[in-house]
């Protein structure tokens, strides 16, 4: 007399389907190529801060302005103006946001497993 187990076939089908389901070659439901194009864009985009960060310190607030808070100019029709120096402080929050979300992404990808690798 033989005795089936169908409990068993069934164990062995409900094992068997989340390894066809689950992609090796990804991490998080996204494949290497997502996180390289995430991580660069997250890297320019602070580049691109430093960069605005730089420039506006240079046109706007050189070394020679600290301690100052503004210049006063004479307009056209004679009269004078004070004149604000501005401190690039929005470009300086922007990359500081800038970092800030690059530090999370990174954080999140290594937890979520991400092979250091993919985000060189």
């Amino acid at each position: 007399m033989r005795i089936s187990r169908p409990w068993l076939a069934a164990l062995a089908l409900a094992c068997a389907l989340p390894a066809q389901a689950a992609d090796p070659t990804a991490v998080d439901g996204h494949e290497e190529a997502w996180w390289r194009a995430a991580i660069a864009s997250r890297e320019s985009r602070v580049a691109s801060s430093e960069r605005a960060v730089g420039e506006c310190a240079e046109r706007e607030a050189p070394p020679a302005y600290d301690g100052i808070g503004g210049l006063v100019k004479q307009r056209r029709d004679g009269r004078f103006q004070v004149v604000e120096i501005r401190r690039c402080d929005d470009e300086r929050d922007a990359l500081e946001a800038a970092r800030a979300d690059l530090e999370r992404f990174e954080d999140g990808a290594r937890r979520a497993g991400v092979p250091p690798g993919w985000l060189r």
